[in-house]
């Protein structure tokens, strides 16, 4: 009896092994694949059964950590009993929905679970990973056109913003700010632009007067806006260059004042005028 029981005792010890072990979790997919920083991912286990039907249920867990947060739905999911020896039709399928953080780097990121099978614990730290891909939003400012030429005028100027990224951008804002060099003529400095797709482009103009003895004039911008439901802030520093009256001139974008040449020219003659009536006044 004793040997027959030293020779069952390993079968038994290995047969508790394989049902404490028979769980057997795999990661399906991830939709999208990849997917990008800032947006949400749809990840889905499968669950399966190789041996006997389980006694206790069974509890699955995401313990997500940066870059991903939960983003719907609950972490912690009752699975119930699974029944053995399941095949991949009967096995038990599992998503959770990640949003990923806007400032993820590239590549592959490890996503945490936690299998429960009564008192037995399985944690999968290393084995799971989401492929991140970080998008570059590129958002450009600049001063498109202006009416100005020199300081010490007014007119309008036209700011543009252009989307030269992949994704598109909604609610987007422009504010122009305050700045010594020039002095806001327009009603307001605020304009919403509302959606601006990829490779496209929006427009406002400006009334202005800008200062005297400006070479430079400096125009603050702020914008704001959002990439797939995350906010954005930025500040750009436009420049807008003038030229002297003298380099206007020279170059025919201003007509030269004659006034003064005009006024000379008219005394001069005036002048020659009474000076050889004079002259011929003397003579007779």
């Amino acid at each position: 009896m004793k040997k027959i029981f030293l020779l069952v005792l390993p079968l038994l010890l290995f047969s508790s092994i394989v049902a404490a072990q028979s769980l057997y979790v795999t990661m399906v997919n991830q939709d999208p694949d990849p997917v990008r920083a800032g947006e949400v991912v749809e990840v889905r286990f499968k669950i399966e059964n190789l041996w006997t039907t389980t006694e206790e249920n069974v509890l699955l867990e995401i313990q997500p950590e940066y870059p991903f947060t939960l983003y719907s739905g609950d972490a912690l999911r009752e699975l119930g009993i699974i029944v053995g020896r399941s095949d991949f039709k009967e096995a038990t399928i599992v998503d959770f929905k990640l949003k990923v953080d806007s400032n993820a780097v590239d590549g592959d990121h490890a996503v945490k679970l936690k299998l429960t099978k009564g008192s037995a614990e399985w944690t999968y730290d290393d084995d799971f990973y989401i492929d991140i891909e970080k998008e570059e939003i590129n958002l450009k400012a600049y001063v498109r056109s202006s009416e100005l030429i020199t300081s010490g005028n007014k007119g309008a100027i036209t700011l543009e913003l252009a989307n030269a990224g992949e994704s598109d951008i909604k609610f987007l804002e422009l504010e122009l700010l305050p700045s010594q060099d020039y002095k806001l003529l327009s009603t307001s400095n605020y304009v919403y632009l509302g959606d601006l797709d990829s490779d496209d482009t929006e427009s406002e103009d400006f009334e202005i007067y800008v200062n005297k003895e400006i070479s430079t004039v400096h125009l603050p911008i702020k914008v704001e806006y959002e990439v797939r439901d995350t906010n954005y802030k930025k500040t750009y520093n436009l420049e807008l260059n003038l030229l002297t009256e003298k380099e206007a001139t020279k170059l025919g974008l201003i007509k030269k004042n004659n006034l003064n040449t005009i006024l000379i020219t008219i005394a001069v003659i005036l002048i020659g005028i009474y000076t050889y009536r004079k002259i011929k006044k003397r003579k007779q």
